[in-house]
């Protein structure tokens, strides 16, 4: 995925259908098509008539494109995008040397920020150094569905090369076909939940089949038979995450739907929820085989290294489960500092940011006041420049007053992004591009509450103390730091059985030893 600014969009002159089919050859002027990287026309490299789009590969130009806008909504022409599959072909030509995978790709523009998020599409065509110089042909297919009508898009090409590869590529004869429709869909299913089944509260994300020429699916959700109280909505894809409360019934029906109209005799399943609460995910990508991994996260006093050997983009897992990991916050602070380190490509036309979600309320979802931080108009963004490789972003985790004390369940998301945020670190349920997702627990606890020493198995003594302070098991600790009674820190140590607090006035503290699984366990010691 790359976001990419464009200002002016021309439209393209092709005749009247109720669905698109359009060929650019790249003679003439190429109206209407968009270039994204380094790169124009040329004469020589071409597969049809006598010129070809090229792309040119170099130093600060890694992944290019040749698009055509043919899906701008309210098109001049009268072309109309009726949601069905949409079949892409090109041919191409490469210099030596340059290296990556070709694909066919769509893009979609978001037009607050006048931007596009490129999306590839099949398995492309893996490009090796030698060049080709017999026209070879790329095709890949974007399934029905997908294009939701008042969005904006484009499809062509697109390339990320591989390594530190230079070179020039050509495309020529870019073919776009989209089905007619003549029918109504056939009624779906929902994969998840099963009629009858039991789920968990909070944020659930339901599920269904494609059924194979639907543009588009209605869901309700309601607490009655047939009753769309909680969701009313058409959806673009095949999954919506929907709020729901615990012990409770629900009913909920999916209608596939295209310009021809609504499949028929469609049936509603009924399903309950437990007393669990959970969130949605777990997400995906559009783009796995280039992510950009979280390589640690810094957060409370304590560290956790995700992807430690991660130095550039690639395949990665898109979303981590770390909720074993536990970060203790105190009750007497109002604000931690919170470190991310993030891989990049290294590309210094790009922007990296990171946003978090923190579930304070525990009811499953992210959408209360004070639960996420830098996903609106403060991001941790690196906006150019970004030649460093990890980046490191950071910033303080604000509490909101108020909060009640125990384990509450945190979401980190890192993702390539521009001067605005990028819509999947908008949300904490919003995919990924080529970005990564990492969950963890936040332990918000009583500054002058301790661990339960016989269930620990080690105790501090003596108790009170005069100099040194022992701790009966140093096993799995991985550091040490005292804290007075206001929550400052005063002292940090190494592990080790006898402590040497002499340096201490008398008074009460609170001595934390942060073990090697990321758990803190806490003690209260009085020095004479």
């Amino acid at each position: 995925m790359k976001k990419i600014l464009f200002s002016c969009l021309l439209a393209l002159g092709i005749g009247v259908n109720a669905q698109y089919d359009f060929t650019e050859d790249f003679e003439g002027d190429a109206a209407g098509m968009i270039q994204f990287g380094g790169g124009g026309f040329n004469t020589v490299n071409f597969c049809s008539a006598g010129t070809s789009g090229s792309l040119t590969y170099s130093a600060t130009v890694t992944q290019t494109g040749w698009l055509a806008n043919l899906l701008e909504k309210g098109d001049a022409t009268g072309q109309t995008n009726n949601g069905q599959k949409l079949d892409i072909t090109f041919s191409y030509k490469k210099g030596a040397n340059l290296t990556g995978t070709l694909y066919a790709a769509y893009a979609v523009l978001d037009e607050e920020s006048n931007s596009w998020s490129i999306y590839t599409v099949g398995t492309g065509t893996a490009l090796t150094a030698a060049a080709v110089t017999t026209c070879g042909t790329v095709t890949g297919s974007v399934p029905a569905g997908t294009f939701d009508p008042n969005k904006t898009y484009a499809v062509g090409t697109w390339m990320q090369r591989s390594g530190t590869s230079t070179g020039a590529l050509y495309v020529d004869d870019l073919i776009v076909k989209q089905a007619a429709v003549s029918t109504v869909p056939a009624c779906t299913t929902f994969t998840t939940p099963t009629n009858g089944g039991v789920v968990p509260a909070g944020t659930y994300g339901l599920t269904w089949a494609t059924s194979a020429i639907a543009s588009g699916y209605k869901v309700t959700v309601g607490t009655t038979a047939g009753g769309s109280n909680v969701v009313n909505t058409t959806i673009y894809g095949n999954s919506l995450n929907v709020a729901l409360t615990p012990n409770t019934t629900y009913y909920a029906k999916v209608l596939a739907t295209n310009s021809v109209g609504d499949a028929t005799g469609c049936q509603e399943i009924t399903f309950s929820t437990n007393n669990t609460v959970g969130h949605c995910g777990p997400l995906t990508s559009t783009a796995p085989t280039a992510i950009a991994p979280i390589k640690s996260v810094n957060f409370a006093g304590v560290t956790n290294t995700s992807d430690p050997t991660a130095t550039t983009i690639g395949s990665f897992p898109v979303h981590q489960n770390f909720t074993t990991i536990e970060f203790p916050v105190k009750n007497n602070v109002t604000s931690v500092p919170l470190t991310i380190q993030g891989t990049t490509n290294g590309n210094p036309v790009n922007g990296w940011a990171a946003s978090v979600f923190i579930d304070w309320n525990n009811d499953g979802d992210f959408d209360d006041a004070g639960e996420s931080y830098w996903n609106t108009t403060e991001t941790m963004l690196r906006v150019s420049g970004v030649t460093d490789n990890p980046v490191t972003l950071t910033k303080n985790i604000e509490i909101p007053a108020g909060t009640s004390l125990g384990k509450k369940f945190m979401r980190i998301k890192y993702n390539f992004s521009g001067a605005t945020i990028h819509t999947a670190l908008v949300s904490g349920c919003a995919n990924m591009v080529n970005g990564q997702t990492e969950d963890y627990t936040l332990d918000y606890q009583d500054a002058l509450a301790v661990s339960d020493v016989t269930k620990a198995g080690i105790s501090v003594y003596p108790n009170p103390f005069t100099d040194v302070l022992r701790i009966s098991d140093v096993k799995g600790v991985k550091s040490v730091s005292v804290n007075d009674i206001s929550g400052r820190q005063v002292k940090t140590l190494a592990p080790s059985a006898e402590l040497n607090l002499s340096s201490l006035k008398s008074g009460l503290y609170i001595v934390n030893l942060q073990m090697e699984d990321g758990s803190v366990k806490t003690f209260k010691a009085i020095k004479k």
